[in-house]
């Protein structure tokens, strides 16, 4: 049975699809900030960890294609391309501060430069996240296609609810959307199947990470998240603990009511397997 165990590399680049839903409700206050800022931002200091991880020299090395797929109404790519193009073609920079040890016990701030690939919402709109789904879906088949051999795509999805497009009953949308994540959960190459992971930004069901039961979270917008999401393969556990997410036998790629440091690590743990620690060519 394949493992899932296979890491990027040049010669075998890995594919990261990460959903992010851009609807009105992102629009809301979340850990200071407002949800749709909270998630852009997390997502903007992953690809750039995952660029500074992978540089060699004056420029990463590609081993990995990265697409950012929003979604309200409209479903489209905010932004693709592998590492190196990435690097290169950022929409803007903004300023960040950082706290960092100062070298004598204490803590300061300093100035840093973030790239950004994805800005935040500013109008209101639907939920999508079934047309998310298909186009993920089109892209991963196609990978596999074009890389039998390679590490399996991994998608990434953030969500602060359900899915509601077209003006159905969202019971229906949610019905329809487990359907089709779990046609592409059965997607599958050589290394194994097509993984997705899911972050809730909201904290409705509270903070809980990695359930191993559905009933670890009452709510249904929770439940459903749970219902689309992978068991986590074993070879990815080293990867969790790493970004400080328990896990348990079952447990699944989620977090429900996620924080700053939460989001990125799941972010992170999802492409971090991929990357290993060391031995990338």
């Amino acid at each position: 049975m394949a493992k899932n165990d296979k890491q990027w590399s040049s010669a075998t680049p890995g594919l990261l699809i990460i959903l992010l839903d851009q609807s009105g409700s992102m629009l809301s206050a979340y850990e200071g900030t407002t949800r749709t800022a909270f998630a852009s931002l997390a997502v903007n200091k992953v690809i750039d960890n995952i660029i500074q991880k992978n540089f060699d020299g004056d420029a990463p090395k590609n081993r990995c294609f990265i697409s950012v797929i929003g979604y309200n109404h409209n479903v489209k790519e905010l932004c693709s391309g592998w590492l190196k193009e990435l690097d290169e073609n950022p929409l803007r920079y903004e300023t960040l501060k950082k706290k960092t040890p100062d070298g004598a016990g204490g803590i300061c701030e300093v100035e840093v430069k973030q790239p950004v690939w994805v800005e935040p919402i500013t109008q209101d709109g639907a939920t999508n996240m079934l047309g998310a789904l298909q186009l993920a879906k089109d892209l991963a088949g196609k990978w596999i296609t074009d890389n039998p051999d390679g590490p399996a795509p991994v998608i990434i999805n953030i969500s602060d609810g359900v899915p509601f497009y077209d003006g159905k009953d969202p019971r229906d949308c949610m019905k329809e959307t487990v359907l089709l994540a779990k046609e592409i959960m059965s997607m599958s190459n050589s290394d194994g199947n097509v993984l997705i992971f899911n972050a809730q930004i909201d904290k409705s069901s509270g903070t809980v990470v990695c359930p191993s039961d559905r009933s670890k979270v009452s709510q249904e917008e929770a439940q459903f998240l749970f219902d689309i999401t992978s068991e986590i393969p074993e070879s990815y556990k080293a990867a969790a603990a790493k970004n400080e997410l328990s896990t348990e036998n079952g447990s699944r790629g989620c977090i429900f009511g996620a924080d700053g440091v939460q989001l990125i690590q799941l972010i992170d743990f999802g492409s971090s397997k991929g990357q290993g620690d060391k031995g990338l060519v």
